[in-house]
């Protein structure tokens, strides 16, 4: 007989030591033979939430009696809880239009799609028109079937990436205007996300990438711990995305950057990390941008505008369906909102990523890093440790 509580992970023992739950959301991780334990869990009562392959993860609802008999399984490595992830934005009242530089810009991502993971999105008409940009929409919370955003974020940085401007005659326009975007909703209306729905929901991405060529993933959010087994199925998943050639782009974090605060998926090596920078009255660190303290990790790799960002609004009011039935969105007065955060320079990038796929489609995660560094401009008044390279200068990477 195995001794499951090896396997277990310490909080969960007390939890189950306690009898704290009917059910415990937890992740099961096998060592081999990911079928025969999935297919057990699968006969088990609304046990399966979904299977998670590049990772060997499995995410379930298990009872303790479950939970110890899966745990005697030779072919399950571990068993631990699942736990929230939060995104890396915020509305604010005022305003630091990005969008002057759009209209001189060579290319634009047209061909290239980016895939969101974030809070939805709103079908706003300048995601809409003159052309649909929303390619698809999955939600992994509600399984609605037709996009919306009861937050706002996921709509916000949609705009920066790819929004026409059509509702404002061209002022806000996003990065890479031609550019489209796969959604999927993993995050809830306050700005978490299941670390499991967030994992799927890449994993999802990345075997949709044909489909829908999808060339950048966007995810803007954090890991406000230090769990390693976690940490690890992110390195996992977006060393799978990198197997496609498709770039992981994450923020810095929300962290105070009078402290080293940067943790979690922020330090992985196998994505891009962005820093931010405000720009209202001068360029300077934006104080929520989280400095890194491992300077031989090169993190963040480099930083650009994340405060006061005009950018698509949202109805977070709005539901697209009732009853299995399509709800039309109601005309919004208020087109654009003003946000503030890391996940915005996420945003800023990956439409960055977007114009140099469609310039060069076989471009790779160090070539992205290479070029864009190069580009940067060099604030030597500021450590590494806050702005990577130093700050992207756009007009100077279209240069090259």
């Amino acid at each position: 007989m195995f001794n499951f509580k090896n396997k277990l992970d310490y909080n969960l023992q007390l939890s189950l030591n306690s009898n704290v739950y009917k059910k415990y959301r937890v992740f099961v991780k096998c060592k081999n033979l990911f079928s025969s334990v999935l297919k057990k869990i699968s006969s088990m009562n609304d046990a399966l939430i979904y299977p998670i392959k590049p990772c060997n993860l499995i995410s379930c609802n298990l009872s303790k009696r479950e939970i110890i008999a899966i745990s005697e399984y030779p072919e399950v490595e571990s068993i631990y809880f699942d736990e929230y992830l939060f995104l890396c934005g915020m509305s604010v009242s005022n305003a630091n239009n990005y969008h002057k530089l759009t209209s001189k810009l060579k290319f634009s991502g047209k061909g290239v799609t980016i895939g969101i993971v974030d809070s939805g999105v709103y079908p706003h008409i300048d995601l809409t028109r003159p052309n649909n940009k929303i390619e698809h929409f999955e939600d992994v919370i509600s399984h609605k079937k037709f996009p919306y955003d009861d937050n706002g974020h996921g709509t916000a940085l949609a705009g920066i990436i790819c929004g026409s401007g059509v509702s404002s005659n061209n002022m806000c326009t996003g990065i890479a205007p031609q550019s489209s975007i796969v959604c999927y909703k993993a995050f809830d209306a306050l700005g978490k996300g299941y670390a499991s729905d967030i994992l799927f929901s890449i994993c999802q991405l990345v075997d949709k990438s044909d489909e829908f060529n999808i060339k950048v993933l966007c995810l803007p959010f954090e890991m406000l711990s230090n769990n390693h087994r976690i940490f690890n199925s992110f390195n996992n998943i977006f060393d799978y995305a990198l197997s496609k050639n498709i770039i992981p782009v994450v923020p810095s974090g929300s962290i105070n950057n009078s402290e080293f605060g940067m943790m979690g998926i922020a330090l992985l090596k196998n994505c891009i990390t962005v820093a931010g920078m405000s720009t209202v009255k001068e360029s300077k660190p934006y104080t929520y941008s989280s400095k890194s303290l491992y300077s031989k990790l090169k993190k963040p790799n480099f930083a650009c505008a994340c405060d006061q960002i005009s950018t698509l609004n949202s109805d977070t009011s709005y539901i697209s369906e009732k009853n299995g039935v399509k709800v039309y969105p109601r005309n919004i007065d208020a087109k654009y909102k003003s946000y503030s955060g890391t996940s915005l320079s996420v945003a800023f990038v990956c439409a960055i990523c977007a114009i140099l796929f469609e310039y060069d489609p076989t471009l790779k995660l160090d070539d992205i890093i290479s070029l864009i560094n190069l580009s940067c401009s060099n604030f030597k008044e500021y450590d590494k440790d806050l702005v990577g390279s130093g700050i992207i200068n756009l007009n100077r990477l279209l240069e090259k």
